[in-house]
């Protein structure tokens, strides 16, 4: 498995958590894009 796709399938699964979080209203639309945009900075970091 390459680098890209351990990235997607990371960012897939963290997708699928915030969506949840979203849902049952726990976090804001805001709150989302923003731990998204620093879980994409993280994910590719490493």
């Amino acid at each position: 498995m390459d680098n890209e796709s351990i990235i997607r399938y990371k960012f897939y699964l963290c997708r699928n958590f915030l969506d949840k979080l979203l849902s049952e209203n726990l976090i804001t639309e805001a709150q989302c894009r923003k731990i998204e945009k620093a879980v994409i900075k993280r994910i590719t970091e490493i």
